[in-house]
This record gives C-alpha cells, structure tokens and sequence, in this order.
C-alpha cells in the first residue's frame, strides 16, 4: 500500500503534467484531453471545498464523490461510472492503487431506441419543402450514422461535392477517442447538401467558414442546434400523424442518438449487412459494442414467424 498524501495545489500540477502526456505520449484528440481534465478538474474542486486529500484512504474518498455525484448533482450511473473510470486513471498515474467497485448502470439493460424507415419517412416528409437544411441535417444523421458531434464538425473539404458516385465518402477526423473513419452518404443525400450550400451562397453570398453545416448566423451549428432541431420535427411529426389517427410518440423516441441507432439497425437487420462493416461505420473500438444492435424487436421476431410454415 502507498501512504502518501497529495494536496489539491499538487493535484493541479500533476493534473497539468498528466493531460500534457495524453497529449504528447498518447496522442489523444484535443476533445478526449478537455474531457479528462474537467472531470478530474471537477474531482480535485471537491476535495478542496470538503478539505478532503488523497492518501491510503482513496477508495473512502471516492465511495463520498459517487454519493455527492448521485445525489447533490443528480447525475446518472452511466455517467458517474465514466467520471469514476477517467478519476481512477488519473490516479493510477500518480501511483495509487485504486480498487474500487463501480455503480450497477441499469440503463444497459434498457431498450434501444430506434425508429423503423417508415417512422423516418414521416419525419422527412414533416419538413417544409423550403427548409432544405433541416432536411440535410436529419437525413445524413440516418443515413452515415455520425455522432451528432461529428457532424457538427463537417467541413465542406471533407467530401467531394461533385462526386457521381451511389455512394459519397465523407472522412470523419478526430472522432470519438481520437479516431478517424470514413462514412458513407447517398447521392440523394449529398444532392440536399449541395442544395442547401447553393441556397445560402445565391445571390454572390460566400460562406465565412468552411463549415458544412451553419446556422443562421452562417457559423458552425451547434450540437445543442441539432438536438433541439430534432426534437422541434419529432414534435411536429407526433401532432401530425395524430390528427390522422396516427401514434407513433417520436417524441419519446427521436433524438440525433437515435437516428445512428435506426441507422446501425437498418444496416444490420434490415440490409444484413455483415457485423464487422457496421462497426468500422461506427467507429467502435470494440465488436461488442456494435453487437447489441443485432438483436432485432419484439415485433420483428412476430413477423418473421408468422412467415414459418410448419
């Protein structure tokens, strides 16, 4: 066991010399460094305002953050387990052994959200004919399965607008973790986008960024935007269809996350695409991960054996 005790003076320096050597020796992305530092930030402000310190009792210390994360700040197991992974690591830089047993996050339990072509359609056919951003926007987060992060991030340089191919390759730099990762468009698609870029660039307008996506100020649009966007036509598309003695409930259900799930879905169960090729898609590190997708509803499973003969 290590009996030392470090001060939050100290915590910060260490703090500072650990991020620089996820920057230089790990070669990390920018995002995924922000990320390590305010949570660790956060962490070691905790320590201050309780005039906790780090020693042989590190395992107690973090036992009282999980319980101030939970309930002072209300936030959710997943994201207190994330906290506590990105705390430990940074612990176990500074030489501490830390064994300690995480929150059960019964959310991985919980079903994924997803929504079929058909409910699709229906948001699409939602937006006005005129606001042919909004429609770019929902439709190549379904249909390249990009993080909304990763969107936000797309500069027009990052795919050949003039392509005549079916399928129009589009590079993600920077990714979740660092990475970079090809996806994938439709020419129906990158016909909106050009569309959209050849709408706010009439009438001798020029872009001030190389931004694919703007808002109204013509700057990068926001992740913030997007998700409020998204939720405005998982509205509209609800109230619609209802007065049609329609209920879908999009609004439970429709989230820029969801749409890579209905994506990730439509690949794997719909198109049976092969699990491996939607996992480089995705960018995930592990098969796994991409493997919960596999598992196709209740309702599918139905149909499929109403199909059987005996």
């Amino acid at each position: 066991m290590i009996f030392m005790i470090i001060s939050t003076i100290d915590l910060n320096l260490q703090l500072n010399q650990y991020c620089d050597e996820l920057e230089v020796l790990r070669n990390l992305s920018q995002k995924t460094i922000k990320n390590y530092r305010l949570t660790n930030k956060v962490f070691i402000d905790f320590l201050n305002k309780n005039n906790l310190e780090i020693a042989e009792n590190a395992e107690e210390i973090l036992k009282k953050y999980i319980i101030y994360l939970k309930k002072n700040n209300n936030n959710s197991y997943s994201s207190i387990n994330k906290y506590l992974q990105q705390i430990i690591q940074f612990l176990s830089y500074l030489g501490f052994n830390v064994n300690i047993q995480l929150p059960k996050d019964n959310s991985k339990n919980k079903k994924i959200k997803y929504l079929k072509p058909l409910e699709i359609a229906e948001v699409l056919e939602t937006i006005p004919e005129h606001l042919i951003r909004d429609k770019a926007i929902i439709q190549t987060l379904y249909r390249s399965g990009l993080r909304v992060s990763e969107l936000c991030n797309l500069k027009k340089s990052d795919l050949d607008l003039n392509s005549n191919d079916k399928a129009i390759a589009i590079s993600v730099f920077d990714g979740k973790g660092g990475k970079d990762r090809t996806v994938y468009i439709d020419d129906d698609t990158l016909k909106l986008i050009k569309t959209m870029i050849y709408k706010r660039t009439r009438k001798n307008k020029k872009d001030i960024n190389d931004y694919l996506f703007t808002n109204n100020k013509r700057e990068r649009i926001s992740e913030r935007s997007i998700q409020k966007l998204v939720k405005k036509y998982a509205i509209k598309t609800d109230e619609r269809l209802k007065k049609e003695g329609k209920n879908f409930n999009l609004v439970e259900r429709l989230t820029p996350h969801s749409l890579r799930h209905s994506f990730t879905i439509y690949l794997l169960n719909y198109s049976n695409r092969p699990i491996n090729e939607v996992q480089q898609l995705l960018g995930h590190s592990s098969i796994q991960t991409t493997q919960i997708y596999s598992k196709v509803d209740d309702a599918t499973i139905k149909q499929a054996y109403e199909t059987v003969e005996w």
